[in-house]
């Protein structure tokens, strides 16, 4: 019968030694060489292709991690032990990674050494008692890990396929009737009445302004995915923002009431204009669509300490008291139900949030005295430290 062809790489003399006597003295096994440092290991491996090989955790010239993975790309049908007198959990979980079959702690018996050589030609993975422990510990972490892993792949597959519900509805919303609008205007053109055009043509623009603002939103998020937990800012005057927003409702410039916010130039903040001027069209269109067909909505602007808080009320039925705390949750809407009046994704809001304190500042909520809803976006004041200017 064929003796087991062990290879020993240890740096200390005698315990290098005496490990060759030990293995020597059983009729099965025989030693093939003896190695000092990481590189005459890998290289006595590679040359005499061992059974096993004894390979020591701290050997100079790159340890005993480098020695086994070098040792098994070079002489693959290898079966590489672990020898170390450390029994840390790092150290373990680094040579098993590197692809040991066996561990064992020096002052382990002779016999408990013979057994694992044996074992570890059969294949078969042996640790010393002193190691299981450990092993068995960041196992049952890895597990709890990898369980909170797919809890949050579940979910977030479940959020995506909702996501794309919505939005298909969202986006189909308003082509729709854009598209039914043009086939009445194709087929009926003639027999259409000046009012009737104008009615239509009032419809068409309706929903590309709602088309656009959804496109508006959904880009921004991928900007803010890209930009990361900050976005670069630069100081400029509050009322440049107002402006910027109120060009995006042009239709409802009799609706929107400014307070004096565009008389304020000498008010100054930090933000990134396209992303802070989308945090507040989501608010401004947020209001118009909760204040009725003539419902006002008034924007204002009041410098604080530290910050500069621009202010957006409407006269609308305000937000539930249940539900305060959840309207800035992704798909939240004050009226839940499938019929309700006003139309969006549930996302609105939470961007917002989301542009805001990427931004530094907050957006916030409370109730207006006299009924409606106040929401408050919080800008970094100027002279308040921000992000330096730059692509994002």
């Amino acid at each position: 019968m064929d003796r087991i062809r062990v290879l020993v790489a240890e740096d200390e003399e005698a315990v290098r030694e005496a490990l060759v006597d030990l293995l020597s003295s059983d009729a099965a096994i025989e030693v093939v060489g003896s190695a000092k440092d990481t590189d005459e290991a890998i290289q006595m491996a590679t040359d005499c292709k061992p059974d096993v090989a004894l390979v020591d955790v701290k050997m100079p010239g790159g340890g005993g991690a480098r020695a086994a993975r070098e040792i098994r790309a070079n002489s693959p049908q290898t079966h590489v032990v672990a020898l170390s007198a450390y029994e840390d959990r790092r150290t373990v979980l680094e040579m098993l990674r590197a692809g040991v079959v066996g561990y064992v702690v020096k002052g382990t018996s002779a016999d408990e050494i013979l057994r694992t050589v044996r074992r570890s030609l059969r294949g078969q993975g042996s640790l010393s008692v002193e190691v299981t422990a450990d092993v068995i510990h960041e196992l049952v972490a890895l597990l709890d890990r990898s369980e909170a892993l797919s809890r949050e792949l579940q979910e977030l597959d479940r959020t995506k396929s909702e996501l794309i519900q919505i939005v298909s509805h969202e986006l189909f919303t308003p082509m729709t009737t854009i598209q039914g609008f043009a086939m009445l205007v194709s087929e009926q053109g003639e027999a259409l009445q000046v009012d009737e055009v104008r009615d239509l043509a009032d419809g068409v623009m309706r929903a590309s302004d709602r088309l656009k603002r959804l496109v508006g939103n959904l880009e921004a998020a991928a900007r803010l995915d890209r930009a990361g937990v900050e976005v670069a800012t630069r100081p400029m005057a509050a009322s440049d923002l107002v402006l910027r927003v109120l060009s995006e409702f042009p239709r409802f410039a009799e609706r929107i009431v400014t307070v004096d916010a565009l008389e304020e130039p000498e008010v100054r903040l930090w933000a990134d204009l396209e992303l802070g001027a989308r945090a507040l069209i989501v608010v401004v269109e947020n209001a118009l669509a909760f204040s009725g067909e003539d419902g006002m909505v008034e924007i204002s602007i009041q410098p604080s300490e530290g910050d500069v808080r621009v202010t957006v009320s409407d006269h609308g039925p305000g937000v539930p008291e249940e539900l305060r705390d959840r309207i800035f949750d992704a798909f939240t809407q004050t009226d839940g139900s499938i019929t309700r009046r006003h139309e969006g994704l549930g996302i609105g809001l939470f961007l917002a949030r989301r542009i805001m304190r990427a931004h530094g500042g907050d957006l916030t909520y409370a109730p207006r005295p006299g009924g409606g809803s106040s929401f408050t976006l919080s800008f970094p004041g100027f002279g308040v430290p921000a992000v330096e200017a730059q692509e994002v």
